[in-house]
């Protein structure tokens, strides 16, 4: 008989209930997912906005250009690759990244119209960069959110 009872195999489910503190954890959780994930739709239109500034703003040769470094002296851009300038000054030919360089200041210009330019294009480039970390940032509050909701799951 007790070979009987060893060759039996038992089937029993156990569901365990949840706890009052962790369906409400739980329902904390889903509540901040929905806030992030509005948070996220706002930042994701905020950032189409920026593009189409940025777009509206256009692009802006920067080819011949006459610049002054404190280092270096005067130069001329000489060659731009995309975002990149070659500055060509008296002994030596250096590389910068635009709009950065001249929004920053450290090529100067008398082109007062290429300086309005770079500014507007400058302070857009520096958003973008400021929105698409928020919405990284957004994302990954999302992951550890969905990481506690499993482990709740797991312990309940």
């Amino acid at each position: 008989m007790s070979s009987e009872f060893e060759n039996e195999e038992t089937t029993e489910t156990v569901t365990k209930k949840k706890t009052k503190k962790t369906r409400e954890m739980l329902e904390d959780c889903e509540r901040q997912k929905q806030d992030l994930l509005k948070q996220r739709a706002e930042f994701m239109t905020s950032l189409d906005e920026l593009a189409s500034e940025n777009e509206k703003l256009g692009e802006r040769s920067a080819l011949g250009m006459k610049v002054e470094h404190h280092k270096f002296g005067k130069g001329e851009i000489i060659r731009q690759d995309g975002k990149y300038v070659d500055v060509q000054f008296e002994t030596v030919v250096k590389k910068f990244v635009l709009p950065g360089a001249i929004a920053e200041k450290y090529l100067l210009t008398e082109d007062e119209e290429a300086m309005d330019y770079f500014l507007k294009s400058d302070e857009i480039h520096k958003k973008i960069l400021k929105v698409q970390l928020q919405i990284r940032s957004a994302d990954f509050a999302m992951e550890r959110l969905d990481d506690s909701v499993e482990k709740l799951n797991q312990r309940a």
